[in-house]
């Protein structure tokens, strides 16, 4: 089952280990992309458990994009 882009305002699908569409991933800057996969663990879209440290990322993502929504 596919989910929409984690990036404000997008709802393109994207396959479920992905974070989001290839726009809004290139968009992020590097630093973040690298701490998303650095803390993704395989199978975690399934089990729906991700860790803390990735959820922690995942805040930090979410902060980004709110506060560059034109990037």
């Amino acid at each position: 089952m596919k989910h929409a882009c984690h990036f404000p305002t997008c709802n393109t699908e994207v396959e479920p280990k992905l974070w989001g569409c290839k726009k809004h991933w290139f968009k992020l800057p590097n630093l973040l992309r690298t701490r998303i996969w650095a803390t993704y663990k395989e199978g975690q879209e399934i089990t729906k458990t991700p860790s803390p440290a990735y959820l922690l990322v995942a805040k930090q993502v979410e902060k980004w994009c709110l506060e560059n929504p034109d990037t």
